[in-house]
């Protein structure tokens, strides 16, 4: 594209810019002033094309592709498309790439809006959405249950926010899921013990307890992620793609 411009700027190049009448006025020629405009323009949008696709962050919040996991979720969502936006659009509002948000709802609920905890536990939703909690948006789980799967992101949205400002922003995809299973774990370190057995909250959770010893630390949950979703695992919050030397399977 550039080489045929370069050549027909070369044909146009021939013309005279500026020209005098035979009253020796001033007199600029429409055509070649509109080549340079257009020139200008299309020479911008290719820099600007080019930096995009070398950094991901560039498009940071934008829909340039399919969106990760999105055919999962095709099995429960009907309006695919206004669902993609809004996890876009939440995602650049929490400052995080999309694929962290869409990999931590996956893991709570398959991107199932209906989900509920087999367990006993009482979670419901996106991201299993304890009563308690959707109790301080004013609703109530019955509620949360009638609202489409769009209209749940709200309450995602709401609830990612507020343990943001309660404690501090989401520096990795392990920080966005410590929001959903325990938002205290934010002020911890790697060794940090969410839960342990004996109790109940560990029986609920034992699938996280990836060395299986009793206990589920902040370790864990990272390796969790790290072993099931690597491709939003090793993006940053910005939404460029880490450098690694082993891609490991999964989705």
């Amino acid at each position: 594209m550039k080489n045929f411009l370069v050549k027909i700027w070369e044909k146009k190049a021939k013309a005279q810019l500026i020209k005098f009448n035979k009253d020796k006025e001033l007199i600029l020629d429409v055509r070649i002033l509109s080549f340079l405009f257009l020139f200008f323009l299309t020479s911008n949008f290719f820099v600007y094309y080019l930096i995009g696709t070398q950094h991901n962050s560039f498009f940071y919040g934008k829909n340039t592709g399919s969106l990760y996991l999105l055919d999962e979720a095709k099995n429960y969502v009907k309006d695919i498309n206004n669902f993609e936006y809004k996890v876009r659009r939440i995602a650049k509002k929490l400052r995080v790439p999309p694929e962290w948000l869409m990999a931590v709802m996956y893991s709570e609920s398959r991107l199932n809006p209906d989900a509920v905890n087999l367990k006993g536990s009482g979670a419901t939703g996106l991201i299993q959405f304890m009563p308690t909690t959707v109790g301080d948006f004013g609703i109530t789980i019955k509620q949360l249950k009638k609202l489409t799967p769009t209209e749940q992101l709200d309450y995602v949205y709401e609830y990612l926010h507020r343990v943001r400002i309660k404690y501090r922003p989401y520096e990795n995809i392990t920080d966005l899921y410590l929001a959903i299973l325990y938002p205290r774990a934010l002020t911890g370190d790697s060794c940090f013990i969410l839960y342990e057995t004996p109790s109940k909250a560990y029986e609920q959770n034992a699938g996280l307890d990836e060395d299986k010893d009793g206990k589920v630390s902040v370790s864990d949950v990272e390796n969790r992620l790290k072993r099931l979703f690597p491709k939003a695992f090793y993006i940053d919050k910005h939404g460029k793609r880490l450098k690694i030397e082993k891609v490991f399977a999964g989705f």
